[in-house]
C-alpha cells in the first residue's frame, strides 16, 4: 500500500496569509464613498441615478426608487453586481423573480435581461465590472 508523505508542521492557512503579504503593494489608491443613500432624487416617472465611482475597471451607479417605480426589461453589456442598501425590490429575471433586501447582492452575467420594481423607497447600487484594456 502506497502512502502520501505528509508534513505535520505545514499550515496552509498561514501560507495563504504569507502569500497575500508578498503579493500586495504599498502603491495604489483606495476610494471611500459616503452618503450613497439619498444622493439623487427619483423623478416622477423614473428612479434617480448618480455615478458614485468610475475608473478603468469599475463603474458604480446608485439608483433611488420611489415605491412602485420600475425599470422595464433591460440588460448590461458587462457583468454587474446589484447591492440593496435600503428598501426592497422584486428583481425579475428571465426564469424567476427574486425579492432583494438590504444586505443582499446579486451577480448578473453580461447581457442577461432583467427588470426591477421597488416595493418601497429603495436605494441600490449597480457595480459594472468593466474589461481591462
Amino acid at each position: 500500500m502506497s502512502q502520501t508523505p505528509t508534513t505535520p508542521d505545514r499550515d496552509p492557512a498561514a501560507e495563504g496569509r504569507e502569500h497575500g503579504r508578498r503579493a500586495g503593494t504599498d502603491e495604489g489608491t483606495a476610494s471611500h464613498h459616503t452618503d450613497v443613500i439619498g444622493r439623487v432624487e427619483p423623478t416622477e416617472k423614473r428612479p434617480g441615478a448618480s455615478v458614485i465611482h468610475e475608473d478603468e475597471t469599475t463603474k458604480i451607479v446608485a439608483f433611488e426608487f420611489d415605491q412602485g417605480q420600475e425599470l422595464p426589461d433591460h440588460a448590461a453589456f458587462h457583468p454587474v453586481l446589484i447591492q440593496i442598501l435600503r428598501g426592497r425590490v422584486d428583481f425579475g429575471l428571465p426564469d424567476r423573480t427574486i425579492r432583494l433586501q438590504p444586505g443582499e447582492i446579486l451577480h448578473l452575467t453580461p447581457k442577461l435581461r432583467h427588470r426591477v420594481k421597488a416595493l418601497e423607497p429603495t436605494t441600490l447600487t449597480v457595480t459594472m465590472l468593466l474589461p481591462r484594456s
